[in-house]
């Protein structure tokens, strides 16, 4: 979630959402879900644009820590169900791409929307990989 503050900053967001957590996991180019959102012709630069256009710029730098909002929370906490379901020990940026695009009135699954990916195909290509 590291990442996904750090993503959230750039913006000048105070609270860290969906959008960040996409935007975090498509900067782990060994991971899971770079590799099918690639699959997808989902980019970083892509993604960051959306997230601007539906969320805009914050005024300010935020001061303090990030905090995570409902929805992202959410999405994490199915994020570590997915891999449990599946035995495994540690939450991979496949079960949390899963989680974002199970919250389909989420940010991140708009912005997926927008870019023509459906989440359906994402959960299918995860399901297949």
């Amino acid at each position: 979630m590291q990442r996904a503050a750090e993503q959230a900053r750039e913006l000048r967001h105070s609270f860290v959402g969906t959008e960040h957590i996409l935007l975090a996991l498509l900067l782990e180019p060994d991971g899971t879900a770079d590799q099918v959102l690639g699959s997808f012709g989902v980019a970083h630069a892509d993604v960051r644009a959306a997230v601007v256009r539906m969320m805009g710029l914050g005024l300010e730098d935020p001061t303090g820590e990030v905090a995570l909002t409902g929805r992202a929370q959410d999405v994490i906490d199915r994020a570590r169900r997915e891999a449990s379901i599946r035995d495994e020990r540690q939450v991979g940026t496949e079960h949390i791409l899963l989680a974002l695009v199970h919250a389909r009135d989420g940010a991140a699954a708009r912005i997926l929307l927008g870019l023509d990916v459906d989440p359906d195909d994402v959960r299918a290509a995860l399901s297949r990989g």
